[in-house]
């Protein structure tokens, strides 16, 4: 690295936002609207601020699902965890992860469907209330974006009334879409979970963050 790239690295990480920017991103991948809420900026600042990170090789970022996750860099640990300059160019990203990470809400929604139909139709009674709680718990830890929860929701309704309709061999089409509909608004209890997870752990983070500046 050439005297002036440190100069302006230096300087960047010298600006409060863009210092609480990569020190978010070390702890974890963030979108740009969760970025925002970790440092406490509008949108708009936030985005001038990633713009130079980027310039400057501090952070990267991927895009998912027509969203971009943003990655702290090794150059930017190094600077801020005082690692030493090896010189050694960063590592590739594994790009078979990021796939298996896409495709997390389908495997994810499938299996909740099924095992819910299952143990419901063949073990216990258990209200879909209740499924709607343990969704929503266990996609708040698996599930990283809005729109994975999305599709996620209406995946797992979808199975849940689609098995019923199936296997019993004695409902109706239209049986099977109020089946489908019911389903849809109590799993959906499991999405306004999410939300709240997410953003009570956001808030800790923060929380955590301002705690160690």
């Amino acid at each position: 690295m050439d005297d002036d790239h440190r100069r302006e690295v230096m300087d960047a990480l010298g600006e409060r936002t863009r210092y609480d920017i990569v020190v978010a991103l070390i702890k974890k991948e963030l979108t740009g609207d969760e970025i925002a809420a970790a440092v406490g900026r509008s949108r708009s600042t936030v985005e001038s601020h990633l713009s130079m990170l980027l310039r400057l090789g501090l952070i990267s970022r991927e895009m998912r699902d027509r969203v971009y996750y943003y990655h702290a860099t090794p150059l930017s640990i190094q600077y801020l965890e005082g690692a030493p300059d090896t010189g050694a160019p960063p590592p590739a990203t594994d790009r078979s992860e990021v796939r298996g990470q896409s495709y997390l809400w389908a495997v994810f929604s499938t299996a909740a469907g099924a095992l819910y139909f299952i143990i419901n139709q063949y073990v216990y009674p258990f209200h879909i209330f209740g499924m709607g709680i343990l969704f929503g718990i266990a996609s708040a830890f698996l599930l990283k974006s809005l729109r994975d929860v999305v599709k996620a929701t209406i995946t797992t309704a979808f199975v849940i009334s689609f098995l019923a309709y199936l296997i019993p061999f004695s409902s109706s089409p239209i049986a099977f879409f109020a089946s489908f509909t019911i389903s849809l608004v109590y799993i959906s209890i499991g999405l306004a979970l999410w939300l709240l997870i997410r953003s009570f752990r956001r808030t800790i983070s923060r929380i955590r963050g301002d705690n160690l500046l």
